[in-house]
């Protein structure tokens, strides 16, 4: 990376990403011995050569952020160590979106190497420009992607979905969309918007929590490019 990103602890920031389409995940570093007591939401840096036990660093995401609202950021690792004055970690989390109108859904792992700096008093850093940074510096970020983003086929296209009506009977209609996602959203759109009609499952199936907007989709035409 051409440039340091630095987190003061007890601070709120942005992890910086590897492709500009990303998200940044928006995050709040939370104070040194926070660790102590475990707390839902947060994630923990565990020591790289005990993974039962927590290091001293610690975060949680920032409640008001986008890349929170979408659930873009999953499956989050972090390994490190800590010393009484630095420490490091490897944190990494999967990046996946299904949801783009633009690009076909992408999963990619991106991994951020962290140096950690608290020696001495945290006071001199803001009272004493010689004083020693106290938080994170985020030193890379790489990335790892399942497989390439590719646009989304915007071709015309109408499908006809099954669904249900208040009083339970299965029903049809046709949707035309500039590609299969957008005929899919627009078909979800009008099955949230039209008061006589429900989603098409609303149980469970096989064991699996279920709430689908329609339990058949089926092919009706698509445009020929000229």
């Amino acid at each position: 990376m051409a440039e340091l990103h630095r987190i003061r602890f007890n601070n709120v920031g942005e992890l910086p990403v590897p492709c500009d389409w990303m998200l940044k995940p928006d995050i709040k570093v939370m104070p040194l011995r926070y660790h102590k007591s475990k707390k839902t939401g947060s994630v923990y840096i565990l020591d790289q050569k005990d993974n039962k036990t927590r290091t001293a660093y610690s975060f949680r995401f920032n409640g008001n952020s986008e890349s929170l609202k979408r659930g873009v950021w999953q499956n989050w690792n972090a390994v490190g160590l800590c010393d009484c004055e630095f420490g490091h970690a490897w944190i990494s989390a999967t990046y996946q979106d299904w949801d783009d109108p633009d690009f076909e859904g992408v999963s990619s792992r991106v991994t951020w190497f962290v140096n950690f700096t608290h020696d001495g008093q945290p006071e001199r850093y803001t009272g004493d420009p010689y004083g020693e940074f106290w938080g994170w510096i985020i030193e890379n970020v790489s990335v790892m992607h399942a497989y390439e983003r590719t646009p989304r086929d915007k071709t015309p296209i109408t499908y006809e979905y099954q669904c249900k009506n208040l009083a339970g009977e299965k029903v049809s209609f046709q949707m035309t969309g500039n590609g299969e996602f957008d005929s899919e959203q627009k078909a979800k759109k009008k099955i949230d918007e039209d008061p006589n009609l429900r989603k098409a499952i609303l149980a469970d199936v096989d064991g699996w929590e279920s709430d689908r907007y329609y339990d058949r989709r089926t092919f009706v035409s698509k445009e020929v490019a000229a």
